[in-house]
């Protein structure tokens, strides 16, 4: 069946946003065709997860393992954060913090934000991909500025320049590649397809295709966040609703990684081994780990912070997959555990930020008194992103360490110390937040109510410790080895 179809559900969505006249019928006509969007990709996209042999090709889409892994994520995080969504937009609107109009422009752009990904993970021909990752930045920016306020609107322009401009040298490397594909003698109507340039890059000559795969690793690597490319990626987290936050962290930095992937195979295939395109990987990856650290050390805003830790993580896992075939596995675990992690996090931060109206750490006292259920699912978060047993995030770098120390044991004692730094910081400005007492606090305590968002951190954090005892089993690493093959072999 053509994947195609799993578009209709979220052009639907996005109409009944624009169209609907009343609070009350946005919000039952979003969840509805959002709930039917989401199991529409699941159902879709198991069956290719679990039989690598199973794969759609067209001339426009492509669905694999790799992709149907990509939809899955996407998923997920898709319709957790529509649900918390709901809550979170609903309550800044019955504040008065956004008028109706931005209440549907909201729901309405999320919807197409979420298609452009989608599209870009399951696209066969290149500009195709381009256009949608273009996509993703263009619906997004609205969403980052949705307050109009100076520094939202500052950090949307940022993130809307350097996003695109990123994204225009990564077109610059497509058009290189498709031109050396076509001075091989691909035919003209395969140069822009994903799967014929895998299949003839040995035609390819070797000087256009290291060229087109830096302007794609550059241009892609800037909508990654990789240092220092990363420069957007604070200011538009720290700014954007919390739950868009969450899929900025959680999936659409994935996405754009996603795109990298798939043209380092088509480079690596042309080179006759990957071990070019795998210095870029651990030199930029490198890098990505260490200025967070040090960075890390000055927040004063958690979700800033939090910002920080996806620049962080993104180079774990690109570090990771330099180091094929066993860190790259480590790195797809990553990438999966962190999906659910950091999304967690700010889901968690967006709850703070409705009750303590600040994203200042400095400003946030007694938080575990008046806000008990999100202090306990927010520091368990914390726990978890760090890696500290029993998270999955923690069994994806024992994978990479070692792979790491045997490859590069000077890099993996830097990286190691660099982590510990890290789980320092985040620990101490959680810890600051949530139990830190004013003197002579008299204030009356209004005892915190669970809701949806904590349901839904509490699923999210359930499953990082499921996926832990799964990426122990042979039938994971079976799973995971086959993903990892359509981006390495």
């Amino acid at each position: 069946m053509n994947p195609i179809f799993l578009s209709i559900p979220f052009l639907i969505a996005a109409m009944w946003a624009v169209v609907a006249k009343s609070e009350k019928t946005g919000r039952f006509g979003t969840l509805v065709f959002s709930a039917l969007a989401f199991l529409a990709m699941m159902l879709y996209a198991a069956p290719f997860i679990f039989n690598s042999k199973e794969k759609f090709l067209s001339a426009w889409l492509l669905m694999d393992s790799f992709s149907a892994l990509m939809v899955i994520l996407i998923a997920c995080i898709y319709i957790f954060s529509l649900i918390v969504s709901v809550r979170y937009i609903g309550h800044e609107y019955e504040e008065k913090i956004i008028t109706f109009s931005q209440y549907k422009m909201y729901f309405a752009l999320f919807q197409l934000f979420v298609l452009c990904m989608l599209i870009t993970v399951m696209a066969n021909n290149v500009l195709l991909l381009w256009l949608a990752l273009e996509g993703t930045t263009l619906f997004s920016t609205f969403l980052v500025g949705l307050y109009r306020r100076k520094t939202s609107m500052e950090a949307a322009w940022k993130y809307m320049i350097l996003c695109s401009t990123g994204i225009s040298l990564g077109l610059l490397g497509i058009l290189l590649l498709s031109y050396g594909a076509h001075v091989g003698g691909v035919l003209e109507n395969n140069i822009f397809l994903l799967n014929n340039l895998a299949v003839s890059a040995h035609l390819i000559p070797e000087n256009i295709v290291k060229i087109a795969f830096i302007f794609l690793f550059i241009g892609f690597g800037t909508k990654v966040g990789l240092v220092p490319m990363h420069t957007w990626l604070p200011d538009a987290h720290s700014k954007a609703p919390s739950p868009i936050s969450a899929i900025f962290s959680a999936v659409l930095l994935n996405v754009a990684l996603y795109a990298i992937l798939r043209f380092k195979f088509i480079t690596d295939s042309a080179l006759y081994g990957a071990a070019w395109t795998n210095q870029l990987f651990l030199i930029f990856g490198f890098i990505s780990i260490i200025i967070p650290a040090i960075l890390m050390l000055i927040q004063t805003n958690y979700k800033r912070m939090l910002a920080y830790s996806s620049i962080e993580h993104m180079g774990i896992i690109i570090f990771s997959l330099g180091m094929p075939p066993l860190g790259a596995i480590a790195g797809v675990m990553h990438m999966i555990a962190h999906t659910f992690t950091k999304s967690a996090l700010f889901f968690g931060a967006g709850e703070i930020l409705i009750k303590w109206k600040t994203t200042k750490v400095t400003k946030i006292r007694n938080m575990f008194a008046e806000a008990k259920y999100t202090s306990l699912l927010f520091l368990l978060a914390i726990v978890a992103i760090v890696a500290i047993p029993p998270s999955a995030l923690f069994v994806s770098e024992y994978g990479m360490f070692t792979q790491a120390i045997i490859l590069h044991p000077a890099l993996s004692i830097i990286i190691f110390i660099a982590l510990g730094i890290i789980a320092y910081a985040m620990l101490a400005l959680s810890v600051k937040m949530i139990f830190t007492t004013e003197d002579n606090y008299k204030k009356e305590i209004t005892k915190e109510s669970w809701n949806v968002t904590h349901t839904i951190m509490m699923v999210e954090l359930l499953a990082v410790v499921v996926l832990a005892g799964w990426f122990t089993t042979p039938s994971a690493l079976r799973v995971i080895t086959n993903i990892t093959k359509t981006f390495i072999y």
